[in-house]
């Protein structure tokens, strides 16, 4: 098979699972395809056995899961197929985290032409999570080191991780993750003579939703927390006190719309005074869901972690609080209240920087070079 048609990305999970990762894997496979590249997604199986199916022109390939250590997912069924392989011709974009990237170094040959997308490090913390990021960092090195091209999120964000000397030696481009224009939605979900703070994601630990709610409490009555996704039922360990947030349910004082369909989405942006992401780890390293609220017209407040502050710097359009910090959070969603941004230069910046096309085009343009 010509390397001009064949594209073939690896990550750890595809749709129907939700994340920024899975959707910008999604976004650029869909984008390839309409190109005329024939794409095959491997990816790990949420549940059950292998599986091969089409999806909006894309092969995916799900292999079924053998174990789970922390958030990596293994399967052999994987790495057997990808064996298979090494004798064809194309271009292999790799998203990472990914554990088996050491192998998959090895194993493909040599007409395939690498891209590496490195989304995040993983977070260091307890004695196995530490040990988890250290092989994980190791097996990265290994993979990045025999690609084409790097790409990671933003500057900023490789300028600060743990392979930041890597990421110049092998001249890493920053690409921003690909963003839905969510401009033209209604206030279908706007609260009578109420203010609301949204957020819209999976609850998992990294999200910071704890600190959230801390300076929910600090906030004026009148503000209500909307929260838009799945509470419970995640593969992930649930980040937050459930309780807690049930409390301030029950009070009035915030609320949930559970997962939202696409066609409510860009509603749900422009029924909020201010959008939040108060992330916490390295496990953000951009946040998707803040250029497509911003490009709703809504103001963000987003935490001081590297990758995820760049959006906020480059459009103005919101505030910067403290990683972890209820109350210098409460303070910079104040300040966002009470503030008069400039849309239409917040509006350019997105249309230049962020918004889709753009991502898609630069990724795009990589794979018509790998493929010359």
């Amino acid at each position: 098979m010509s390397v001009t048609e064949r594209i073939d990305v690896f990550l750890q999970y595809y749709k129907p699972h939700v994340s920024g990762l899975t959707n910008m894997a999604a976004d650029l496979a869909g984008a390839a395809v309409r190109s005329g590249y024939e794409v095959h997604v491997h990816c790990v199986a949420k549940e059950g056995g292998t599986t091969h199916q089409e999806m909006d022109g894309v092969q995916v390939h799900a292999y079924r899961r053998t174990f789970s250590l922390g958030r990596g997912n293994f399967s052999i069924s994987l790495l057997l197929a990808s064996m298979k392989l090494r004798r064809l011709r194309g271009i292999a974009h790799f998203h990472l985290p990914l554990p088996e990237s050491a192998f998959f170094s090895w194993v493909l040959g040599p007409g395939w032409r690498t891209i590496v997308t490195y989304q995040c490090d993983a977070p260091v913390g307890s004695t196995l999570d530490t040990l988890i990021a250290r092989a994980l960092d190791a097996s990265h090195r290994v993979l990045i080191r025999r690609a084409n091209v790097t790409c990671t999120s933003s500057s900023d964000y490789a300028d600060e991780s743990r392979l930041r000397d890597l990421f110049r030696e092998r001249g890493a481009i920053a690409i921003p993750a690909t963003s839905i224009d969510r401009r033209g939605g209604t206030r279908r979900f706007a609260l009578e003579g109420r203010r609301q703070l949204g957020f819209l994601g999976r609850p998992t630990a990294e999200k910071g939703i704890d600190v959230l709610m801390d300076a929910l409490e600090q906030l004026p009555d009148d503000l209500v927390l909307t929260l838009a996704g799945p509470l419970d039922g995640l593969a992930d360990q649930v980040g937050y006190d459930r309780q807690r947030l049930q409390r301030l349910i029950d009070n009035g004082r915030a609320r949930s719309l559970g997962f939202l369909a696409e066609e409510d989405i860009a509603d749900f942006y422009a029924s909020l005074d201010v959008f939040a992401l108060p992330s916490t780890n390295s496990f953000e390293a951009f946040g998707i869901v803040q250029v497509e609220a911003m490009s709703a017209g809504t103001p963000v407040v987003a935490s001081a972690l590297p990758g995820v502050r760049t959006i906020v710097r480059s459009t103005g359009f919101g505030e910067i609080a403290e990683i972890a910090d209820g109350t210098d959070l409460a303070r910079a969603v104040m300040l966002a209240l009470d503030t008069e941004y400039d849309v239409a230069r917040a509006r350019d910046v997105l249309e230049e920087r962020y918004l889709s096309p753009v991502p898609e085009n630069a990724y795009l343009g990589i794979y018509r070079r790998l493929a010359a």
